[in-house]
């Protein structure tokens, strides 16, 4: 797209930094315990590829799913027919089957995440691609390298989550709909309803960041061109046939996704004209719609995906509890993703981003619309978060990271390339924040999942703690081998995980109850120390309040505390 030769430095410089964190992300493997949806999405996906039924958990499209469960269904792995979990409706106990029953937990584990580092690696192309096509090659590398060194990229490219998949395909979707609005024509037509196809298929977040930023993406160009001479320019023949287009491919791929499959509703949805709920979650107009579904009792296609939807949008309404800033409170905060990218990102790359976003305004005065397409479509979606009412964690607008990257790049760019008498200070400034970014990402090690910057200060746990912003269960490993190595036989344990713990390498030990005060040694994660969260049960938030009064023995990772109660 960007007409000038690409040189072959600039491309081993943007593959180096992929390869290293790649090489990074791969090193989690042996650290990181299972995150505490991984089984969720593990039990999804062999029990579409093995039983082609999608019953289990629906509220995430295939794609993700798929990637995340092949490699293990091509290791042999199938969907249990035998014990508790080929008759159970839970995911975890289901996935957790599939995981650890073949005697090769390890390595299933691995297979799984192993599919999400090929989503991350098309993430780091999209910014590439973009970056390079607006701002040239110097800026593309430089948002290579700070996308690349993202600690929460890098999370969550380390674990079979679906985030990752969102991320590089909402990225790509928004690209294609730039090149569309360019020149539209039936090629680029066909490659736009590609790219939602793909988006569509990854989350149904989609929904709502993909109209977002396009919607922005369309003001900014009809706001910076109104004035201009465009009269002459030839209008694009057959406008509503290539939004058919775009419109016939991202279904068809969406459909076919869940196998083509259609369905009875009350059958699907596990209804009945006797048990019908009232529907009182949905909007008004689709409450009867809803209703005369159930009584008719037509066949719809993919009814797994209706279901899904369903199950969001309720999910949503239903404003769950969130936490931020050491506060508990139904339904979150209008703020909640702006505290958590402020908290979450290297100091650097936020400081890049903001010089990128100052310097795209003469780009705007000459009328670039395209070059402000990342920015616009990053704000958008900032905007439509703000009044969900689901908080779970920076991971849901995980799109974010790419179009920041994209302005940071650009912002690399303007402080390089100043004219020569300005030049020394601000390239020794630009050079000491990259180090910086460097420096502080690596020196996280393996905890990725678990990065803040300076400005959350030494307890993170009193800022986020939810939708694995830190505690998701992944210090679990380092807890057998802390015990190991101190010879603890006996244990009160209060953690929050999703894993078999009855095959885990821990001792024996037993849960305490709430406001109970025991003996002896005590392991406790952030969540549930600070939300109540233990395993599968929910204890109010001060359950264990009454540790305060103890100092930790050891910090185990960076969410669990080990304590010693004479």
């Amino acid at each position: 797209m960007n007409r000038a030769p690409l040189s072959r430095g600039v491309v081993l410089w943007a593959v180096l930094f992929a390869v290293i964190a790649g090489g990074r992300v791969l090193l989690t493997y042996k650290v990181t315990s299972q995150g505490f949806d991984e089984p969720c999405h593990v039990a999804a996906a062999i029990e579409l590829l093995d039983k082609g039924t999608y019953t289990l958990d629906p509220v995430h499209p295939p794609l993700a799913r798929l990637a995340i469960g092949l490699p293990i269904y091509l290791a042999g792995e199938r969907y249990p027919r035998t014990g508790e979990a080929a008759t159970s409706n839970n995911y975890n106990v289901v996935g957790n089957s599939i995981l650890y029953d073949s005697g090769h937990y390890r390595r299933n584990l691995t297979l799984a995440r192993l599919a999400v580092l090929l989503f991350f690696l098309f993430a780091v192309f999209i910014v590439f691609l973009w970056t390079r096509r607006e701002f040239g090659d110097f800026a593309a590398v430089m948002a290579v390298a700070l996308f690349t060194t993202l600690p929460t990229v890098l999370a969550f490219s380390s674990i079979a989550y679906t985030d990752m998949t969102a991320a590089s395909t909402q990225a790509a979707g928004l690209l294609a709909f730039v090149m569309w609005l360019e020149k539209r024509t039936v090629r680029s037509s066909i490659l736009l309803g590609i790219a939602v196809g793909l988006a569509l298929l990854a989350k149904f977040t989609t929904l709502i960041f993909l109209p977002a930023g396009a919607a922005a993406i369309w003001i900014t160009k009809w706001l910076l061109t109104r004035k201009a001479n465009v009269a002459r320019e030839p209008r694009p023949a057959h406008p509503v046939r290539q939004i058919a287009i775009v419109a016939v491919i991202a279904s068809t791929m969406l459909w076919g996704s869940y196998g083509f499959s259609i369905g009875h509703v009350r059958e699907s949805m596990q209804l009945s004209v006797t048990s019908m709920p009232s529907f009182q979650n949905f909007p008004a107009p689709l409450r009867g719609v809803a209703r005369k579904l159930v009584l008719s009792d037509p066949v719809i296609p993919a009814p797994a995906l209706i279901k899904g939807l369903a199950t969001v949008w309720v999910l949503n309404h239903n404003a769950p509890e969130s936490y931020l800033l050491g506060k508990i409170k139904h339904g979150g905060w209008w703020y909640f993703f702006l505290v958590a990218i402020a908290v979450k990102s290297p100091l650097p790359f936020l400081l890049l981003a903001s010089v990128g976003l100052f310097a795209l305004w003469p780009l705007a005065r000459s009328r670039r619309w395209t070059a402000l397409a990342p920015a616009a479509s990053a704000l958008a979606i900032l905007l439509v978060t703000m009044p969900v009412k689901y908080d779970a964690g920076v991971r849901h607008i995980m799109v974010i990271f790419p179009l920041l990257a994209i302005v940071a790049g650009y912002g690399c760019s303007c402080v390089w390339q100043l004219p020569r008498r300005w030049r020394a200070a601000p390239q020794a400034i630009l050079l000491g924040l990259l180090v910086w970014q460097g420096v502080s990402t690596f020196r996280s090690r393996q905890d990725y999942i678990a990065y803040f910057n300076e400005l959350a200060g030494q307890d993170p746990s009193r800022i986020l703690l939810m939708g694995c912003d830190l505690d998701c269960g992944q210090d679990l490993f380092r807890l057998s081998d802390a015990l190991r190595a101190r010879h603890i036989s006996q244990l009160n344990l209060a953690v929050w995980s999703s894993a078999d713990m009855s095959r885990t390498a821990l001792p024996d030990f037993s849960v305490p109850l709430p406001y109970t005060p025991v003996h002896g040694w005590f392991a406790i994660s952030m969540r549930s120390l600070r939300f109540g969260d233990v395993l599968h049960t929910a204890y109010p938030p001060d359950a264990y309040a009454w540790l305060s009064q103890y100092q930790p023995v050891e910090k185990i990772g960076k969410t669990i505390w080990l304590y010693y109660i004479p």
